[in-house]
């Protein structure tokens, strides 16, 4: 206790140092350019956590054919695999990008099944929200985009960005634009409100 009446009694010499010190002007400028320097680290870092769902969502997508197959192929099926309360998508989400290394143990392998099964089941979900959302689009783009992800992603046997090219009447700068605008979109859906641009700032 004698240290934290110590501690308050140091902060209050300093605070009264500081401001015998500093003019009200030199203070107040003083502030502003911390508060600024902590809005920018701030917005900074809401960028980097939106940059990351976005890598998150590609990998996502680049793995989907090996997800659907890890899943199908499991010695643990559907019917074997009993998702626990506690297994929830936001921890799937958020374990992505962790290495189970060689961890090889029966509960394991069930429990990545399970996270698999309902990984598989929230991707299909929302694609099939942004295969309609595309349908319904006015813009014919949309559709395109649609099909440019499911051709490199989804299909069992998947097109180059150059095939593409070829069958959309396009070219390859096009599709690589429609897949980064797809993704984004993509992950809005994956991830929800943790996937929406802040880039607006």
């Amino acid at each position: 206790m004698d240290n934290d009446v110590t501690q308050l009694i140091d902060e209050k010499v300093v605070e009264a140092i500081i401001k015998k010190c500093l003019s009200g002007n030199t203070l107040h400028s003083i502030t502003n350019i911390v508060i600024d320097r902590l809005r920018k680290e701030e917005s900074f870092i809401e960028k980097m956590r939106y940059d990351r769902r976005i890598a998150n969502t590609r990998l996502l997508l680049r793995n989907y054919r090996s997800l659907v197959d890890h899943f199908e192929n499991s010695v643990y099926t559907a019917s074997h695999v009993d998702v626990e309360a506690g297994l929830s998508l936001a921890e799937i989400l958020g374990y992505i990008n962790e290495n189970a290394g060689d961890r090889l143990k029966v509960e394991s392998i069930k429990h990545s099944t399970a996270k698999t099964k309902i990984l598989i089941s929230h991707i299909d979900a929302m694609l099939d929200i942004y295969r309609v959302f595309c349908e319904n689009s006015p813009h014919a783009e949309d559709m395109r985009r649609y099909r440019i992800i499911h051709f490199l992603y989804l299909d069992d046997e998947p097109k180059t960005a150059e095939e593409l090219a070829e069958i959309e009447s396009t070219n390859r700068r096009t599709v690589y634009r429609d897949v980064t605008i797809a993704v984004e979109k993509l992950t809005a859906l994956i991830f929800g409100a943790d996937g929406i641009a802040l880039r607006h700032k």
